[in-house]
Protein backbone atom coordinates (compact mmCIF):
# COMPACT_ATOMS: atom_id res chain seq x y z
CA UNK A 1 0.00 0.00 0.00
CA UNK A 2 2.83 2.40 0.85
CA UNK A 3 4.50 1.62 -2.46
CA UNK A 4 1.33 2.36 -4.40
CA UNK A 5 0.89 5.64 -2.54
CA UNK A 6 4.49 6.63 -3.19
CA UNK A 7 4.18 5.81 -6.90
CA UNK A 8 0.96 7.75 -7.24
CA UNK A 9 2.51 10.78 -5.52
CA UNK A 10 5.49 10.63 -7.86
CA UNK A 11 3.17 10.51 -10.88
CA UNK A 12 1.18 13.49 -9.63
CA UNK A 13 4.36 15.44 -8.92
CA UNK A 14 5.75 14.81 -12.39
CA UNK A 15 2.43 15.70 -14.00
CA UNK A 16 2.72 19.21 -12.56
CA UNK A 17 5.26 20.07 -15.27
CA UNK A 18 3.59 20.56 -18.63
CA UNK A 19 4.98 19.13 -21.84
CA UNK A 20 5.80 22.62 -23.04
CA UNK A 21 7.75 23.45 -19.89
CA UNK A 22 9.58 20.13 -20.09
CA UNK A 23 10.48 20.71 -23.75
CA UNK A 24 11.62 24.26 -23.01
CA UNK A 25 13.79 23.15 -20.09
CA UNK A 26 15.33 20.41 -22.21
CA UNK A 27 16.02 22.90 -25.03
CA UNK A 28 17.65 25.38 -22.64
CA UNK A 29 19.82 22.65 -21.15
CA UNK A 30 20.86 21.49 -24.62
CA UNK A 31 21.75 24.96 -25.87
CA UNK A 32 22.95 26.82 -22.77
CA UNK A 33 26.63 26.24 -23.55
CA UNK A 34 26.42 28.27 -26.78
CA UNK A 35 27.94 31.68 -26.06
CA UNK A 36 26.56 33.60 -29.07
CA UNK A 37 23.08 34.80 -28.06
CA UNK A 38 21.49 34.69 -31.52
CA UNK A 39 22.83 31.19 -32.18
CA UNK A 40 21.72 30.02 -28.73
CA UNK A 41 18.23 31.47 -29.25
CA UNK A 42 17.96 29.76 -32.64
CA UNK A 43 19.13 26.47 -31.11
CA UNK A 44 16.47 26.74 -28.42
CA UNK A 45 13.74 27.57 -30.94
CA UNK A 46 14.76 24.65 -33.15
CA UNK A 47 14.87 22.24 -30.20
CA UNK A 48 11.41 23.31 -29.02
CA UNK A 49 9.99 23.00 -32.54
CA UNK A 50 11.50 19.55 -32.94
CA UNK A 51 10.06 18.43 -29.60
CA UNK A 52 6.62 19.72 -30.61
CA UNK A 53 6.80 17.83 -33.93
CA UNK A 54 7.88 14.63 -32.16
CA UNK A 55 5.06 15.00 -29.64
CA UNK A 56 2.53 15.56 -32.46
CA UNK A 57 3.80 12.44 -34.28
CA UNK A 58 3.57 10.43 -31.08
CA UNK A 59 0.01 11.64 -30.53
CA UNK A 60 -0.93 10.71 -34.10
CA UNK A 61 0.55 7.23 -33.66
CA UNK A 62 -1.29 6.78 -30.38
CA UNK A 63 -4.59 7.90 -31.92
CA UNK A 64 -4.06 5.54 -34.86
CA UNK A 65 -3.27 2.70 -32.48
CA UNK A 66 -6.50 3.36 -30.57
CA UNK A 67 -8.50 3.49 -33.81
CA UNK A 68 -6.95 0.20 -34.94
CA UNK A 69 -7.75 -1.43 -31.59
CA UNK A 70 -11.36 -0.22 -31.76
CA UNK A 71 -11.67 -1.49 -35.33
CA UNK A 72 -10.33 -4.92 -34.29
CA UNK A 73 -12.72 -4.97 -31.33
CA UNK A 74 -15.65 -4.15 -33.58
CA UNK A 75 -14.55 -6.84 -36.02
CA UNK A 76 -14.49 -9.39 -33.21
CA UNK A 77 -17.95 -8.35 -32.04
CA UNK A 78 -19.32 -8.60 -35.57
CA UNK A 79 -17.71 -12.02 -35.98
CA UNK A 80 -19.28 -13.12 -32.70
CA UNK A 81 -16.03 -13.63 -30.85
CA UNK A 82 -16.17 -13.53 -27.07
CA UNK A 83 -14.81 -10.40 -25.44
CA UNK A 84 -12.10 -10.87 -22.82
CA UNK A 85 -12.89 -9.08 -19.60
Amino acid sequence: MKTALALSLMLVATACVSNTEFDRDRAYAKCESISVKSTRDRCIADAISQAERERARDNERLAQSHEDAERRELGREIAGAEIDQ
